[in-house]
């Protein structure tokens, strides 16, 4: 079941690419400063593009679902679901926090699902964390991705030429369709 509002509320700290890695993707000296907030303007762009077309979180975000009236299972949007002692997922359900007792998750079903026990219903409320943590490397195809579409995005930038090429290089496609969780994107 969809949640009836979704919504971002902490936004990642970190990127899955680093500065100096799009600098030698695209053959610029790290001396070369001028770009710098362009370059990672464009990471962010490209994160949130190959997010909102696989439906995926590539870097630990903080989201808030909400379903005006639910029982039983629900789906947490944007995979994966991130729990740990430093990211932590809270629910309530008719605005009273529920305990770890009065809900499960399994956080390894691609999304993430939050059971409610003993047929509890009502409005629910889950703020959670998707993603994986800054430390963890990223996944090669999705990085891959990003940096192509980052390389793509800076030499295509400016004014439009009648000779410039406006669309993704075909690698980028074929990058995510190999990373997509559910077939499609």
């Amino acid at each position: 079941m969809r949640p009836d509002t979704f919504r971002v509320i902490a936004l990642p700290v970190v990127e899955p690419v680093t500065l100096s890695e799009v600098k030698q993707q695209i053959g610029m000296g790290t001396d070369v400063t001028d770009f710098d907030r362009l370059l990672m303007d464009k990471v962010a762009a490209g994160r949130a593009l190959i997010e909102s077309r696989l439906g995926i979180t590539m870097v630990a975000t903080r989201y808030r679902a909400i379903w005006k009236s639910v029982s039983g299972t629900v789906r947490l949007p944007s995979p994966p679901l991130l729990v740990t002692q430093t990211y932590t997922l809270v629910a309530t359900l008719d605005a009273v926090a529920l305990t770890q007792g009065q809900y499960t998750i399994d956080a390894d079903a691609i999304p993430g699902t939050l059971t409610l026990e003993d047929g509890r219903r009502g409005k629910l409320q889950v703020e959670y964390w998707g993603g994986v943590p800054p430390e963890t490397r990223p996944d090669p195809m999705l990085k891959s991705a990003l940096l192509a579409y980052v390389t793509h995005a800076f030499e295509n930038r400016g004014i439009l030429a009648t000779d410039a090429t406006a669309e993704l290089p075909q690698a980028f496609d074929t990058l995510l369709a190999a990373s997509s969780w559910n077939g499609g994107w």
